[in-house]
């Protein structure tokens, strides 16, 4: 299979295992226990890895979409995570953005509710060479509104990653955390951010609509996995195009659609669009 072009412009960093963690092909490192479907798969500590790339599935086009926003850096990287896990995309933006010589520096958000995944994050930072302390770790779940909301307590946080303020019901065990809504994280940046990947588990219905505007004027191209339905994905879908944006990529959740790559079984929808502001 030909891969897509985006990826001749970084080059493959080779790994020495640890015995704990999987590695890709830029060298990000990550723990096996964050799935517990890995725990079996790290190398033996000491073996020497050259990682192939990304295998085609439903990740393969978060890659091409990190990867894209990363060759088109100029000077400083931005880049928020909305619903970031351990913040995978967050890292592997920096890595790659350590490989281009027109970037100089690189600002990150990482915005998770998940008290144990948000702990990670700045594990997984820390394992990968960046300072949680130089760029933005908050403890919250976005939002169209402010203020405070509840989210459910995540009993298995290696295998959910599912979570969303939609589960929160009567008797079901909760936290309080911090809503930020699209306005307020842009303005933790020195300017557009040149990539905001977004997965939050159906809040992007409520959190994205009403910040049509200041995502215009502050992102450069986005990425959003979308999830509940069909209608739903559609209809935020005609909203960037209603707003002017170009849509680079749309593949409807819980089918297989076929790709320039082979045939693809998307189980969260996928969205693309780059904003014609800045290209």
């Amino acid at each position: 299979m030909d891969h897509h072009r985006i990826f001749d412009l970084f080059k493959v960093v080779s790994s020495t295992a640890s015995g704990e963690h999987l590695y890709d092909f830029l060298g990000s490192a990550t723990r096996a226990s964050y799935k517990r479907a890995w725990v079996k798969n790290p190398h033996s500590a000491g073996k020497v890895l050259k990682p192939g790339l990304p295998a085609v599935n439903e990740h393969y086009f978060d890659w091409i979409a990190t990867l894209t926003a990363v060759a088109r850096a100029k000077g400083t990287f931005r880049m928020a995570e909305l619903g970031a896990g351990w913040a995978p995309w967050l890292v592997r933006g920096a890595l790659a953005a350590n490989q281009r010589y027109a970037i100089e520096g690189v600002e990150l958000l990482a915005l998770e509710a998940d008290t144990v995944h948000f702990n990670w994050i700045k594990e997984h930072f820390a394992e990968n060479g960046l300072d949680p302390n130089q760029h933005f770790v908050l403890h919250g779940a976005a939002s169209g509104q402010g203020g405070m909301l509840s989210f459910p307590v995540i009993a298995d946080p290696d295998i959910d990653y599912g979570a969303s303020l939609r589960h929160v019901k009567a008797g079901v065990p909760s936290i309080e955390v911090r809503a930020y809504t699209i306005p307020e994280i842009l303005a933790f940046f020195s300017g557009p951010l040149d990539f905001l990947h977004v997965d939050i588990q159906a809040s992007e219905y409520d959190t994205l609509p009403p910040a049509m505007a200041d995502l215009k004027k502050g992102v450069k191209s986005i990425m959003i996995g979308t999830h509940t339905s069909a209608a739903l994905h559609d209809g935020l879908a005609r909203k960037f195009h209603e707003s002017g944006w170009l849509e680079v990529m749309n593949y409807p959740r819980s089918q297989i659609s076929v790709t320039p790559y082979g045939e693809v079984k998307f189980d969260d929808g996928f969205l693309l669009f780059d904003n014609p502001e800045f290209w």
